[in-house]
């Protein structure tokens, strides 16, 4: 009878916990429904101020919907103007998106959904506030969720270092008509959780003072900026057997970006800067720090 009493009581959870999830799944469905269909609003308007509606009335939406049991697992795939970033060991999510406004500039939105340290199933949602335009020394200052250098996130690298996990965020911003801009970002958590933007890790870069680094390019350029796993050389050893020395690899995480070089000017602006053609410089991580390289094989091995 007891056994009899245990498999109806396992029955009966296992069919709970379907009949949650699946409600769960649906009111993720409808959330994900109202935020394309605001989106689509978005390519109808033709003025800032109904814009400005729009944006907040997605933003408030997005606060409900990843504040729902499940969402931090929940893909929304429909959402396609919209970045969804899941850091590789699962500890927080990204989601990334901006509004192009008239004079061909953008507004940047993120939330990031952290999971909490005790609990793995709980999570806390915070914002991130863009201000871009009004950070005097961006490449040298430690930036907040309050003030934000705005931008869209395409990788999260995390690293070990001994303080913890470093975050390297790579992100575009397209600034304006006369330029765009690709960022390299550095995210780390205090002890109360809370992300910190900014870290002096870029060694050998222009003078070793930089926090973060932005590149500044041409519009009518396009640069590359993207994370890799090379194999470099390690040294070289001698094969008896063959009689040849035998060059080993070791792999590395590895950032390349092409080299920028001034090219005609823009009329009424300064220099402009684009990439030079298979040029590559990079950054290695190497005893916690993205170490400069110039002149890096841009080639997996």
């Amino acid at each position: 009878m007891i056994t009899r009493h245990r498999i109806f009581l396992l029955i009966f959870l296992t069919a709970f916990s379907f009949s949650l999830r699946s409600q769960e799944h649906l009111t993720l469905l409808s959330m994900e429904d109202s935020l394309v269909s605001i989106q689509r609003k978005f390519s109808k308007a033709d003025n800032d101020s109904v814009r400005e509606l729009l944006k907040n009335h997605f933003r408030n939406t997005m606060i409900t919907a990843i504040g729902l049991p499940g969402s931090i697992t929940y893909p929304f795939d429909s959402l396609k103007k919209m970045a969804k970033l899941t850091s590789p060991d699962g500890m927080f999510r990204i989601y990334n998106w901006n509004i192009p406004m008239s004079g061909s500039t953008n507004q940047y939105f993120c939330f990031l959904q952290i999971r909490s340290k005790e609990n793995k199933n709980k999570f806390t949602i915070l914002e991130l506030r863009d201000r871009s335009d009004s950070i005097p020394d961006p490449e040298h200052s430690i930036l907040y969720c309050n003030n934000w250098y705005g931008a869209l996130y395409f990788e999260i690298i995390p690293e070990r270092s001994e303080n913890g996990t470093i975050y390297t965020l790579l992100g575009w911003e397209g600034k304006n008509l006369s330029e765009m801009q690709k960022i390299i970002e550095i995210m780390t958590f205090n002890d109360k959780n809370l992300p910190l933007f900014g870290k002096k890790i870029f060694n050998k870069y222009k003078d070793g003072g930089n926090l973060r680094v932005i590149f500044k390019y041409s519009p009518l350029a396009t640069m590359t900026l993207r994370y890799e796993k090379q194999a470099l050389p390690k040294g070289k050893k001698w094969n008896a057997k063959r009689r040849v020395f035998e060059e080993s690899y070791s792999k590395a995480s590895l950032i390349v970006c092409d080299r920028l070089v001034p090219v005609d000017a823009v009329e009424g602006k300064g220099p402009v800067l684009a990439p030079a053609g298979d040029v590559y410089d990079g950054f290695l991580f190497e005893n916690s720090c993205w170490n400069f390289m110039e002149g890096v094989d841009a080639r997996n091995r």
